[in-house]
């Protein structure tokens, strides 16, 4: 995993280093398109300050293509992800202290890692009373 330096919010330096900078691209587009995005993923897959650009994008909800992401990639990636049932006792009583969930009502508590597991909770099946 790669580790960002502290830059400042509203820093723009990094912006000269970006061969974006003289690309004739339209980055920030009126419509982005899938093409749109596979361009701009040609242009960040090596560019050397991906990182301090989507990590900007982010903090400024920015629209376009920046970092090698969609605005809607980036709204995804903004998203809290939690089971939203116990997969015990179905309960939907639920505390969460990252990276730990825990059942308030049985007790039972796991440890989710989003990038190797959907987070969207299966139902469990229903019995019949």
């Amino acid at each position: 995993m790669e580790t960002v330096e502290f830059f400042s919010a509203e820093d723009v330096a990094w912006q000269a280093d970006a061969p974006c900078a003289v690309a004739d691209f339209d980055f920030v587009p009126d419509v982005e398109t899938d093409a749109g995005a596979d361009e701009a993923q040609a242009w960040c897959r090596a560019c050397p300050v991906r990182t301090q650009c989507l990590a900007w994008a982010m903090l400024h909800g920015a629209e376009g293509y920046w970092g090698g992401t969609t605005t809607y990639q980036r709204n995804q990636l903004k998203r809290v992800r939690t089971r939203a049932k116990c997969p015990l006792c179905t309960s939907t009583e639920l505390a969460y202290t990252d990276p730990h969930e825990l059942c308030l009502a049985c007790g039972v508590s796991w440890i989710r890692d989003v990038r190797e597991q959907p987070i969207a909770a299966t139902p469990l099946p229903q019995t019949a009373a």
